[in-house]
């Protein structure tokens, strides 16, 4: 259970399993952080009748892990029922939450139906926090949430688990340690999110390769690493399922922005099975291009997807945020954009 990072990585039992899903089941939220792709969005709340059936029809095809995501989840009016569905079918849940909303009672509750709890913080200052989130959040209030979920049974190791996620952008990766040790003293595990390189390779928000690698050294202790995820566990997201966006739309994952389907026309069945787009995701290793290609880890690890798309537009390039890359600067143009 150390080496494993159920956040990033799920186990596939036969081919074609549809074992996990990321659902956004509602783009409310009472924070306005300003790195979240939604802050401007509507309030929409996915329709219950509509991810039931997802839910369902899911099962029948091996769901094992739902992780559930907003906007916050938490104020999903029917997220209880949709835990409820889970739990009676054994299948895993994890929640993403900004963890404001979870106090004492709430934390005993989410221990009692054993959901895995992520809360995501980028900064220990507690101003830059209140500026992150728009003014809407306090530090003190996850400090709190920590101990809530502490008390209630939540360790980092063992189920029900509960960690930090950091979004490493360059802006806040050199206080990326200290929030690592503070998981530490609060009991909790670390997971680093890679930032996505908005505006390609050269995006300002992106820290360089080199200090990724330096920061994953300083992460495994005396593992050595080879991927460029947390705890050297490398993101299968794409091989093992799907995300369903609370428009109903499904996408490979939540930060490439690509509709392989919509539920409010089809089965997610239909759409797992016929989606050229997701089966090549389940394949991915036999597609891979430039540096991922030939890396020596490509069997286990196919670099972050999301950050391959995001700098060449396609889902099959080399991904230049991990510190293996080599690949020049005209892979694009070489290659051409491509799903």
């Amino acid at each position: 259970m150390n080496n494993l990072n159920p956040w990033e990585y799920t186990e596939l039992e036969f081919p074609g399993q549809l074992a996990y899903l990321t659902v956004s089941c509602t783009t409310r939220c009472n924070f306005k952080c300003d790195f979240c792709s939604k802050k401007d969005h509507a309030a929409t709340d996915l329709d219950y009748a509509i991810l039931e059936n997802a839910l369902s029809d899911s099962l029948r095809l091996g769901l094992r892990k739902v992780e559930l995501t907003g906007g916050e989840a938490l104020l999903y009016p029917h997220f209880w029922d949709v835990v409820a569905h889970l739990r009676e079918n054994d299948v895993m849940v994890q929640l993403v939450t900004n963890g404001s909303l979870i106090d004492r009672e709430l934390a005993e509750k989410l221990a009692n139906a054993r959901i895995n709890v992520a809360i995501s913080l980028t900064t220990l200052d507690p101003e830059e926090f209140s500026r992150v989130t728009g003014g809407r959040g306090e530090h003190r209030a996850v400090v709190e949430t920590l101990e809530h979920l502490g008390n209630a049974g939540y360790r980092s190791d063992r189920y029900p688990m509960f960690a930090l996620h950091s979004l490493g952008s360059r802006k806040n990766f050199g206080e990326l340690d200290s929030l690592r040790a503070f998981a530490a003293r609060k009991g909790c595990g670390f997971v680093l999110n890679r930032a996505i390189p908005v505006g390609g390779l050269r995006a300002d928000n992106v820290p360089s390769t080199t200090d990724l690698k330096l920061f994953l050294e300083r992460e495994s202790g005396d593992r050595p690493v080879s991927v460029p995820f947390s705890g050297d566990t490398p993101c299968n997201r794409l091989k093992a399922g799907c995300y369903i966006g609370s428009d109903a739309k499904v996408r490979p994952c939540s930060a490439i922005d690509i509709e392989v389907g919509d539920l409010r026309e089809e089965s997610i069945a239909t759409i797992w099975r016929d989606s050229d787009i997701l089966d090549r995701c389940r394949t991915m290793d036999r597609h891979l291009e430039g540096t991922c290609a030939t890396c020596p880890e490509r069997h286990r690890c196919y670099g972050c997807r999301a950050v391959a798309y995001a700098t060449w537009g396609s889902l099959t390039g080399p991904d230049p945020g991990c510190f293996r890359f080599t690949e020049d600067m005209h892979f694009n143009s070489r290659q051409g954009g491509s799903a």
